[in-house]
């Protein structure tokens, strides 16, 4: 017996001992939390929480400012409890914390028996939260599932609960609960679901709306009408035992079908693209400056009375939702899922001014936006990342000459495959700087990317142009290699947004300039929380941007965009892009005055864009031409070249014309280009070599050929091309090859030289007419 006593002390000692640990433990744990929590920052959302919708507005031309018309997220209806149908106020209680007026912020019952579920796992889903902890919650955005989070969440109920009245605490709850399909708060959940206010709710739509709080996804009256249903009964049954109705109103109201405002004839609620846009940039610095959860900082611009000062121009987004709301306005193929997007930025201070993100009306909040999601530029990125790096460090000119032949070969089954590959497979041969953006030849892109290096190409863009969603290393893909830096076949792709943004580093004459949305936010009370400094940093210098404006030009007087018809109107400049298989078309284009990029593509971008009737390209020059209307471009601004010199060079060296030049039998190899002062084309023509054409063997003449049958004529020096296949290079013909050829006789000048027209492929002698020139071609094989 005694024995047994000792045992028993035993035990309650080390019950005692361990019981006390814990609760040390726990004391530890509270401790450390408690000095976690920002306290202020729970105030300032929960202060916020009770003011009043926030308003945006844009500037009129004359510096007024307009409130935006938008009765979507940001005008979100604020309600006094008054203002509330009491069904709501009783009923709400009654479902979700019968004990509310209690308890100072926790249900200790209930968590403790929370607690217990929570270690033994007996039921799958035990709830515990108070109205006040779901308050913090839904203000804070803080909804993880751990033990560290939960303990935050009760000790800054209880703070809240000593801080504000319980009917302060109820009314924020009302007004900030998520109602599904971006309504917040069951004043607007009414007007919503039932076009009424608050106050004028009946029975049975107070039930429907206590009931979708609980879960508004399951319980969506669009998505799940039945289980909304049922729901609705279910919270009717509660109302109607713990009094809140009589039997009358709870068989009435059960009998009563789900009857909500068809989505589609719903007010107008949706905010327009351009808002959404300031909206997400807003709560991003928010998030960024005060140092809360993304959800918290949306919650607290949505209810706090802010107003919201955007970059917005009016006149260019009322152009743009208007052209893209008229599906005729584009090709047939968008019923069958094609669609495009597009922004717009000033091309002076680089803010933004429209954006719009699909095809069609908008008829909802948060649509699937392709301006703001990630795509694949293709050669869009050749201007920023390879042309203007090199000619800014002066190893390139627009006159510098690469070869446009095939960089490498890839023995596939002993069948070669050249890389990169010109679609057709036909090669230009030596093609100026100039030429190659111009005509988007991915062959010299290559070897430029070559002479720069891809980490270096990758750094610019991550680093300098904010490129921030290029891939390091991650699941074996990389974008540091050839294809994605210097063909842009990038492995997630850059945001339409973020691409139109890096081309105001020409607009900017070579300083890169953030594509802002939004200027100032200031609080209910007048006082400023957030003021938009928008990036600007020099990328490259002044003389680099304005030499790229003039080459970019070249695209679309001659090149990949010469169907835009803008240029007519005022100077206009541009890059073109496609991503590899042709599921994205890209243009960003710009004049003085705006700067804009479209995407073409499939919503699942699982199929090509094939030939449309009507390009991408076409459509940026119908808005553009639009929104540039005469008394806009009666200010005549136009790219400057000032610094720049306007020379000739030789088109097969990249260097000064020379006597040799006038001789090949192609006809004339001079053109004109713009150079800094400190990148000249260097030296005469070392490329042309002159000798001897045989009019009658009709090629390059030998030892034997008699005087009287000669002609000058000058090919071209190329001493590198070595294929393991044939290619079809078109400057071949003319390739001067260093093999038993009559050259060493002085050069007779009496003697007539020949020249090449393209259209027939003759030869015209100054002196003896026409004559069909029959050369060989050039080409070796190993």
């Amino acid at each position: 017996m005694q024995k047994s006593n000792r045992q028993l002390r035993a035990i309650a000692r080390w019950i005692i001992f361990l019981s006390g640990l814990v609760a040390v433990v726990f004391a530890v744990l509270v401790f450390f939390v408690y000095r976690g929590i920002n306290f202020e920052g729970d105030e300032r959302l929960f202060e916020g929480s009770l003011g009043f919708g926030s308003t945006a507005f844009y500037a009129e031309d004359n510096g007024e400012w307009i409130c935006i018309e938008t009765s979507g997220s940001i005008r979100k209806n604020y309600y006094s409890l008054d203002e509330i149908s009491p069904n709501v106020r009783k009923g709400i209680i009654a479902v979700e914390d019968k004990i509310f007026y209690k308890h100072k912020g926790i249900d200790i019952k209930r968590t403790i028996m929370a607690a217990v579920n929570y270690f033994t796992k007996k039921q799958r889903v035990f709830g515990a939260s108070t109205i006040t902890q779901q308050v913090i919650k839904n203000i804070s955005g803080d909804n993880q599932v751990s033990l560290k989070r939960k303990l935050e969440e009760i000790i800054r109920a209880i703070h809240i609960e000593r801080k504000y009245t319980k009917n302060e605490i109820l009314e924020v709850y009302l007004n900030v609960i998520p109602m599904g399909d971006n309504i917040y708060g069951i004043g607007a959940a009414a007007k919503a679901f039932f076009g009424c206010e608050p106050n004028e709710l009946s029975v049975d739509q107070a039930a429907v709306l206590i009931g979708i709080t609980n879960a508004p996804t399951a319980y969506s009256p669009y998505r799940n009408p039945q289980t909304c249903k049922r729901k609705r009964d279910i919270v009717l049954s509660v109302m109607n035992s713990d009094g809140i109705i009589n039997d009358e109103e709870y068989k009435s109201a059960l009998v009563r079908s789900l009857s909500v405002v068809p989505k589609e004839e719903r007010e107008d609620q949706f905010d327009s693209w351009f808002v959404e846009r300031a909206i997400d940039e807003v709560c991003a610095d928010i998030e960024s400056k005060y140092e809360i959860s993304y959800s918290a900082a949306r919650l607290m611009l949505l209810s706090g009375g802010y107003k919201v000062y955007t970059t917005m121009n009016r006149k260019v987004q009322k152009t743009l939702e208007n052209y893209f709301e008229n599906t005729d306005n584009f090709p047939k193929e968008v019923e069958s899922g094609l669609n495009y997007a597009m922004a717009i930025t000033d091309s002076e201070s680089g803010n933004l001014s429209a954006i719009v993100g699909r095809v069609g009306k908008k008829n909802g909040n948060r649509l699937l936006n392709h301006a703001v999601i990630p795509h694949v530029p293709g050669s869009t990125i050749k201007p920023i990342a390879l042309y203007a790096p090199l000619i800014d460090e002066g190893r390139i000119n627009w006159a510098t000459v690469l070869d446009d032949v095939p960089v490498s070969f890839i023995n596939e089954d002993g069948e070669y495959r050249e890389y990169p590959r010109n679609s057709p497979a036909i090669y230009d041969g030596l093609t100026t700087v100039k030429d190659g953006l111009c005509h988007s030849k991915n062959t010299l892109a290559v070897r430029i990317c070559n002479i720069m290096g891809v980490e270096k190409v990758f750094k610019l863009l991550h680093d300098e142009f904010g490129f921030d969603t290029l891939i390091e290393s991650e699941g074996g893909i990389t974008d540091i290699a050839t294809a994605p830096m210097a063909l842009g076949q990038l492995g997630r792709g850059v945001s339409l947004l973020k691409l139109t943004e890096s081309f105001s580093v020409f607009t900017g004459e070579g300083v890169l300039s953030e594509a802002t949305s939004y200027i100032k936010v200031i609080d209910h009370k007048g006082d400023l929380l957030l003021e938009k400094s928008p990036l600007k940093k020099r990328i490259f210098k002044e003389s680099t941007a304005r030499l790229m404006n003039q080459m970019l030009m070249t695209v679309v007087d001659e090149g990949t965009a010469k169907s835009i018809t803008l240029k007519q109107k005022v100077n206009t400049a541009g890059k073109t892009g496609t991503s590899g298989g042709s599921k994205d078309k890209m243009f960003v284009g710009y004049t003085p005055y705006f700067t804009a990029g479209i995407w073409c593509g499939y919503d699942a971008n699982d199929k090509a864009v094939g030939g449309l009737s009507k390009s991408q390209l076409e459509i940026w020059d119908e808005v553009m031409i639009t929104l540039h209307d005469e008394d806009m471009l009666e200010s005549k601004r136009k790219f400057s070249t000032e610094g720049l010199s306007f020379l000739p060079y030789c088109k097969d060296s990249g260097r000064e014309y020379s006597s040799n030049c006038i001789y090949d039998p192609r006809g004339e190899r001079m053109d004109y280009g713009y150079f800094t002062e400190d990148n000249l084309p260097e030296g005469k023509c070392d490329r042309h070599i002159l000798c001897y054409y045989d009019t009658v063997t009709k090629g390059v003449a030998s030892q034997g050929c008699p005087t009287e049958d000669l002609a000058i004529v000058s090919l071209i020096s190329v001493n590198d091309r070595t294929f393991p296949k044939e290619i079809i290079v078109t400057d071949a013909e003319y390739v001067y090859r260093d093999i038993d050829r009559y050259t060493e006789r002085p050069i007779d000048y009496s003697l007539p030289y020949f020249y090449y027209t393209i259209p027939d492929g003759v030869f015209v002698g100054r002196s003896k007419g026409k004559k069909q020139f029959n050369s060989n071609c050039y080409i070796h094989y190993d």
